[in-house]
C-alpha cells in the first residue's frame, strides 16, 4: 500500500527545486543580451581581410538557436548547450566583447546545470525516504513509437540538407576557380545589400557589413559569366549545415528520449519500484497534473490515453526530469515524457466558487466600467513604458535585432493596454466584456449564474459560455450584487454577440508605429 504524498512531503521535496525564474528568466535574458550584442556588433569586411563563410560556425549556430528553446522546455539540456557554446566562443571568437558575453552566459549555464542535477538527486533521495515499494504487472511498451518515426524523418531531412550544402559548395568552388577578378564601383548601399557597377552590368550583392562600403568605392569582384561575388564577402552557402545540425540534434534527442522512456518503464513494470499516492487531474491538453493529496499541484506529465481525475499511485522516479508511471486499480498510464514542474492551479470543472446571491439596492450610474485592480494598472503602465523604451531602442538599432525589439515592444504594448483597462462595462441590458481581440455583448437576460472564482466575477450563460472578469478594486461580492440587480431589471431578449475590439486597436496602432520604425531605420 503506497503512502499518501502529503503537503509536508511536498515541502521537503520542493525544498531542493531550482526556481523557474533562474532558467526561464535570468538565463534567457542573458542569452538575449549576448545574442543582441553579437548581432549589433559591427563587422568589417575588406579584400585584404574577407569575411569568409565558416562551416563550423554554421554547425555551432544550431546550438545557439536551440539554447533558449531548451532552457524553457528542457533546462538541463539547454544549460549543457549554453555552456558548450559559451566555451566554443571563448576559444574561437575573435571579438573580445562577444567572447566575454557568451563566456559569462556559458559559465552561468554550467553553474545552473550543476545545480539542476544536484537538485534532482536531492529530490530522488527525498522520494526514496517517503516512498513504499510497489509491484506493477504490465507488458513492456512498444520499442518504436511516433517519436522514433519522427527521428527517422528528421535524419532524412538532415541528410538532404547536407547533400544541398555539398552541391552548393562544389558549385561555388567551380565558379571561383574559373572566375576572373575585375573591379567594380559601388553605386548604392542599402541595408545588407550593395549595388556594384561592372563593365557590362549592375549587380546587387547581399552583404553582412554594409558599413564597409561607400558610394563611389572601387571593390574587386569575381566574375564567371552570369555568376559573380564580392572578393570581400564570398557567397555563404552554409545555411544547410545549420538545418542539418538542428534536425540531426532533434533526431538524436527524440530517439534518446524514446529509449530512456522505454527503459524506465521496463524498470518500473514487473518489479518492485518506489511509489507514493498522489491526486491526478487532467489539464486542458489532457496532460496529467500531479497534486499532493491536499490538492497542491507540483508537476505534470503527458501520458498515453485519457483518464478520470482521482487518486493514483505514482511509481518510478518522482523528480523533475524523472520518469513516472501512474497506476489505478484497473489501468496503467505510461508517460510520454519526464516529469516537469507545474504549479498553476487548474480551473474547477464543476463551476468556479460559490454562487453570489446578493442583490444591490441601488445601481451605480450606467454605463459602469469595472475598475481594474491597482496592481494591474501599475503593471500596465510599466508595460507601456517598456514598450516605449523598446521601440525607441529599435529605432537606434540595425539588423535582425530590430525585429526582436519591436516584437517585444508590441507584446508589452498589447499586454499593458489590456491590463490597464476595465475588463467589462455594465449597461442596463447587457455587459460589454473585453477579451484580447474581441468585445462581447452579453445580455443580462442570458446570464444563468453569477459566481465568484477567488476574487474574480464569473458570468455563466444559458448557452454554456463562461466569462471571467479580471480582478477589480471593487470587492467581488459587490460586483456580483450589482450584476444580480441589473440581471433582475434587464428586459428579456437579446443574444450573445461579439465584434473586433479588446486590444486590437492597440495592436493596430503599434503595427503602424513598428512599420514607421522599419521604414525610417
Amino acid at each position: 500500500m503506497s503512502r499518501p504524498f502529503t503537503a509536508e512531503d511536498l515541502r521537503r521535496w520542493e525544498a531542493h527545486t531550482v526556481p523557474a525564474w533562474v532558467c526561464k528568466g535570468v538565463l534567457l535574458v542573458g542569452w538575449v543580451v549576448a545574442f543582441g550584442y553579437s548581432a549589433a556588433t559591427a563587422s568589417t569586411c575588406s579584400p585584404a581581410s574577407p569575411c569568409q563563410p565558416d562551416p563550423w560556425l554554421s554547425v555551432f549556430a544550431a546550438a545557439l538557436l536551440a539554447t533558449p528553446v531548451l532552457l524553457w522546455r528542457e533546462p538541463v539540456v539547454g544549460c549543457a548547450l549554453g555552456a558548450a557554446f559559451g566555451l566554443l566562443e571563448v576559444v574561437f571568437e575573435a571579438d573580445e566583447g562577444i567572447r566575454v558575453a557568451f563566456g559569462l552566459h556559458g559559465l552561468a549555464c554550467a553553474l545552473v546545470g550543476l545545480w539542476l542535477v544536484e537538485a534532482r538527486r536531492a529530490q530522488h533521495r527525498v522520494f526514496g525516504e517517503i516512498s513504499a515499494p510497489t509491484v506493477v504487472r504490465r507488458a513492456a511498451p512498444a520499442r518504436f513509437t511516433g517519436r522514433s518515426v519522427a527521428a527517422a524523418l528528421l535524419l532524412v531531412v538532415g541528410g538532404l540538407a547536407l547533400v544541398k550544402y555539398v552541391v552548393d559548395s562544389a558549385d561555388v568552388t567551380e565558379h571561383t576557380t574559373a572566375a576572373v577578378r575585375v573591379n567594380g564601383t559601388v553605386v548604392s548601399v542599402a541595408e545588407f545589400a550593395v549595388t556594384v557597377e561592372l563593365q557590362s552590368s549592375q549587380r546587387t550583392f547581399d552583404v553582412l557589413a554594409p558599413e564597409s562600403y561607400a558610394v563611389g568605392m572601387d571593390v574587386p569582384v569575381l566574375v564567371d559569366g552570369q555568376w559573380a561575388e564580392l572578393v570581400s564577402e564570398p557567397r555563404d552557402v552554409t545555411l544547410p549545415l545549420t538545418v542539418m545540425a538542428l534536425t540531426l540534434g532533434m533526431a538524436v534527442f527524440l530517439r534518446l528520449r524514446d529509449v530512456a522512456g522505454r527503459r524506465a518503464a521496463q524498470r518500473f513494470l514487473g518489479g518492485p519500484a518506489p511509489s507514493v499516492e498522489v491526486l491526478v487531474r487532467a489539464d486542458g491538453r489532457g496532460r496529467a497534473v500531479l497534486h499532493a493529496v491536499d490538492g497542491r499541484p507540483f508537476g505534470s506529465i503527458a501520458v498515453t490515453g485519457a483518464f478520470d481525475d482521482g487518486r493514483m499511485t505514482a511509481v518510478g522516479d518522482l523528480s523533475h526530469g524523472g520518469w513516472v508511471v501512474l497506476v489505478t486499480p484497473d489501468r496503467v498510464l505510461l508517460p510520454n515524457r519526464p516529469l516537469r514542474p507545474h504549479h498553476r492551479a487548474l480551473p474547477r470543472r464543476d463551476g468556479p466558487g460559490e454562487e453570489l446571491l446578493g442583490v444591490a439596492l441601488e445601481v451605480p450610474p450606467l454605463p459602469f466600467p469595472v475598475p481594474p485592480h491597482r496592481r494591474d494598472v501599475v503593471a500596465g503602465r510599466w508595460l507601456l513604458a517598456a514598450a516605449a523604451f523598446l521601440t525607441a531602442g529599435a529605432a537606434n538599432l540595425d539588423g535582425p535585432v530590430v525585429l526582436t525589439a519591436l516584437w517585444s515592444a508590441g507584446t508589452c504594448a498589447v499586454a499593458g493596454w489590456v491590463r490597464g483597462r476595465p475588463s467589462a462595462v455594465f449597461h442596463h441590458d447587457h455587459a460589454s466584456v473585453r477579451s484580447w481581440l474581441r468585445t462581447y455583448r452579453v445580455p443580462w437576460s442570458e446570464v444563468t449564474s453569477i459566481r465568484r472564482d477567488g476574487e474574480r466575477l464569473v458570468l455563466e450563460l444559458e448557452s454554456g459560455a463562461r466569462f471571467t472578469l479580471a480582478q477589480s478594486t471593487r470587492p467581488v461580492a459587490e460586483l456580483g450584487a450589482i450584476a444580480r440587480r441589473l440581471h433582475d431589471l434587464a428586459p428579456h431578449g437579446g443574444e450573445l454577440t461579439s465584434r473586433p475590439g479588446g486590444a486590437l486597436p492597440a495592436a493596430l496602432c503599434f503595427a503602424l508605429v513598428a512599420a514607421a520604425v522599419l521604414l525610417l531605420t
